[in-house]
């Protein structure tokens, strides 16, 4: 019986902390109540804190999940893009028409990262360890040369570029600006990661 109700707590725990992703990234951490999210998830405002020691718990746990279910995405579609094409695979599934569209199960650093910036040091740790993964997985998809750091480097400003890309397509209400923002970010992206890295410099004397 004891196992039953962990699983089932547990199970509850998932269900809210899923939610709460969905919501957070749809509609903004800040205008995202615990007793409506409660209620989405079917439960009572009161069980929040069965599951949660406070709403900031939630917003660390849950902009992970975000974070989490963003770099399976882009993982698998680097693992299925033909090789030689893992970057343009990552770029073209990054930024499409789809993603600007499906902010809920979207990108979580494009979507919370403004505000995940006013959390605590630990919640901003916990996102920042989670972006360092997609950002080394763009890293990994670079043609070879430059050292580690020059390639993480590399890899931070494609990803920064594409996030913002996709806030921007975001904002715009014009399909045609839309359109140009898209083939605009893709290109940009896509013309960084073909740049050759600089040669090591030649040993003194």
């Amino acid at each position: 019986m004891a196992r039953y109700k962990d699983e089932h707590k547990a199970e509850a725990r998932a269900g809210i902390v899923q939610r709460a992703a969905e919501r957070f990234r749809q509609d903004g951490i800040a205008a995202v109540g615990v007793r409506p999210l409660m209620a989405d998830a079917g439960l009572t405002h009161g069980a929040f804190y069965a599951h949660f020691g406070s709403r900031g718990e939630l917003v660390a746990e849950a902009a992970e999940y975000a974070a989490n279910s963003t770099i399976a995405y882009l993982k698998a579609a680097v693992a299925s893009a033909a090789p030689g094409h893992e970057m343009d695979a990552l770029v073209k599934n990054y930024l499409r028409p789809r993603h600007r569209e499906m902010m809920a199960l979207g990108c979580a650093a494009s979507a919370l990262a403004p505000e995940i910036a006013r959390e605590d040091d630990a919640t901003r740790t916990r996102f920042a360890n989670r972006n360092r993964e997609i950002v080394q997985l763009v890293a990994d998809c670079l043609p070879p040369g430059g050292d580690a750091t020059e390639r993480l480097a590399r890899g931070y400003a494609i990803f920064a570029g594409m996030m913002g890309t996709l806030q921007l397509m975001r904002v715009a209400t014009d399909p045609a600006e839309v359109a140009m923002l898209l083939a605009a970010g893709r290109e940009a992206a896509l013309a960084l990661a073909a740049r050759p890295f600089s040669p090591p410099a030649a040993p003194a004397g």
